[in-house]
């Protein structure tokens, strides 16, 4: 029996793979499976090509696989396209109501969905259920389990709905049971079921337990999801969501409502960061803390909306009128995703600066099974706060000059303290001034407020005794590098990994420290210039003795970077 099982559902957009693929992802998380779910789709409603590709595991796997074990075709392009990708062993299982070819052999189920679906349930509309049924079936599973989650799902529709899907999804699994062999049956882990969680979800509820109480954005794919999560549950933790107009909008929105003092966030790609970036020079000026949610795809411009990429990441490290502190953090997972973005909000409060919870496609449309988010730890610490004394002065000063750089925040209607702030430059009291030593002493406050940066190492490592290669990624690349790794050491290599989730400041010392030893430095990255190499060159002296890139606007897969070293 398999421990480790890939399927991919393919079609066009507008077919319901999407159905499918949570379907079966979600039983394969009640069933006990780690699970591993990416998604391919183009910016169009209808037509294209599109998949949703799932991997089960009876260990943790955080990357997909290149080679598939059950493909499940809605069009003959599907077929077309990942028949290649399809094990010796596998299964292509097609709607032969849309597909006229006749595909011969026990390689391929045909699967007239519709047909099935109309004449059981009375309506074509369930024909996805017959599809999850003979998935479902081909592996041997239990189908009282997708029958659960079929309840689940469609629950809130009444009873009526639920019984025809659970007829419907019987005989899917019926004609499934007549393909079913040894070679695709699932080695059920057994165990408590697993919560099944995206990149975004994982960032929203992030901000729900750092306190956030404002969000503000623009829609902007592949951002969009942190949003409409929490506009859905904004009313359980009293977070006011708005939609804004545009991103120059939402990034002053989130900065006024900071400024009043509640804890704010603001999310775009890398399109719409381009409006936000004089909004991030008013945050950086007024010392006026805020979280920003930037998930890049490939651009320049409109670029490829629904696609991944890493290019956005020199942009946000300076992107600025003149200088300020910003930090910037990268998370790797949903658990990694969950708790940067709780220590954004954190950092931002503390050094009263923004920081960046910078993401992209791959990580925030991807799911994940988790057994818990990291909460043992969770804090919520607003930074230097102004003591009653401050709040009742006529003479506060929002910007005093403090050996840490770090000046007691007021927010406008404490006590009698006059709060003011401006996006000129100003004095100790907030007022405009054009002086020299002045405009001095404040660039130099502000970049003091980074010299105790509490963000920990800002990095995760394995280092094999004795290895000459390391790889080195950040973000989304996480799952690849490491499984990537995990194979060549089975192969024989030695070879060390570190993935790096603070990216500015950078971690010199802690990088420094680990890489020293290692003859070769092999940088991974989806972007075509290296902007994470350039950075720590220009950080470390550290130069990159080779660079693995991928540009195409898909995620590096561990296979992706094994071949490089065969």
């Amino acid at each position: 029996m398999k421990k480790d099982l890939t399927i991919m559902v393919g079609g066009a957009a507008g077919q319901g793979l999407q159905v499918i693929g949570q379907v079966l992802s979600r039983s394969l998380a009640r069933t006990g499976f780690h699970v591993f779910a990416n998604q391919e789709y183009e910016s169009r409603i209808r037509g294209g090509h599109s998949f949703f590709q799932i991997r089960a595991s009876t260990s943790r796997v955080d990357a997909q696989h290149d080679t598939v074990d059950i493909l499940v075709a809605l069009n003959e392009e599907t077929i077309r396209l990942h028949e290649g990708q399809t094990a010796p062993h596998g299964l292509v299982m097609y709607d032969s109501d849309l597909i006229k070819t006749e595909y011969s052999g026990g390689q391929y189920l045909p699967l007239p969905l519709s047909t099935l679906s109309m004449e059981i349930a009375d309506s074509k509309r369930m024909a996805n259920t017959v599809a999850v049924g003979a998935t479902w079936s081909a592996m041997g599973m239990d189908v009282q389990v997708v029958e659960g989650v079929l309840e689940t799902i469609f629950g809130r529709r009444g009873a009526d709905i639920v019984e025809k899907n659970v007829q419907v999804v019987r005989a899917g699994y019926e004609r499934g049971a007549k393909v079913r062999t040894e070679a695709l049956a699932l080695e059920a882990p057994g165990g408590p079921a697993r919560l099944l969680l995206s990149g975004n979800e994982a960032v929203a509820l992030g901000a729900i337990a750092a306190g956030c109480k404002f969000y503000t954005a623009y829609p902007m794919s592949p951002s969009t999801g942190v949003m409409e999560f929490l506009a859905g549950h904004g009313s359980e933790f009293g977070i006011v969501v708005e939609q804004a107009e545009d991103e120059i909008a939402a990034i002053n929105m989130a900065i006024g409502a900071s400024f009043m003092g509640a804890r704010s966030m603001t999310g775009t790609s890398g399109g719409g960061f381009a409006l936000m970036a004089e909004g991030l020079g008013l945050a950086g000026i007024a010392e006026i803390p805020l979280v920003i949610f930037e998930a890049q795809r490939p651009g320049p411009a409109t670029g490829m909306p629904t696609r991944t990429g890493q290019g956005d990441l020199l942009f946000l490290t300076f992107a600025s009128q003149d200088e300020f502190p910003r930090i910037v953090l990268a998370p790797t997972t949903p658990e990694s995703a969950f708790q940067l973005t709780t220590l954004a909000f954190n950092l931002a409060d503390r050094h009263q600066t923004p920081v960046f919870v910078l993401s992209d496609h791959h990580l925030a449309a991807s799911y994940w099974t988790v057994d818990g988010l990291p909460t043992d730890d969770l804090i919520v610490d607003r930074g230097e706060l102004a003591a009653a004394e401050d709040l009742a002065s006529e003479d506060y000063l929002r910007y005093r000059l403090t050996p840490s750089g770090l000046s007691p925040r007021a927010w406008p209607g404490q006590g009698t303290a006059l709060v003011i702030s401006t996006g000129d430059e100003h004095d100790e009291s907030g007022h405009i001034s054009e002086e020299a030593e002045s405009r001095t002493r404040m660039v130099d406050k502000r970049w003091r407020k980074m010299e105790n940066l509490s963000a920990g190492p800002g990095l995760e490592a394995d280092i094999q005794e004795g290895a000459a290669t390391v790889l080195l990624g950040w973000g989304s690349t996480y799952g690849a590098i490491r499984e990537a790794a995990e194979r060549l050491r089975a192969e024989g290599e030695r070879i060390s990994w570190v993935q790096l989730h603070r990216l500015w400041p950078f971690p010199s010392e802690a990088l420094t420290g680990l890489l020293h030893g290692h003859e070769n430095v092999v940088v991974v990255e989806n972007n075509s210039m290296g902007q994470m190499a350039r950075l720590m060159r220009m950080e470390t002296g550290i130069q990159a003795t080779e660079q693995i890139h991928k540009y195409d606007g898909r995620p590096f897969s561990p296979q992706d970077i094994v071949q490089q070293f065969v």
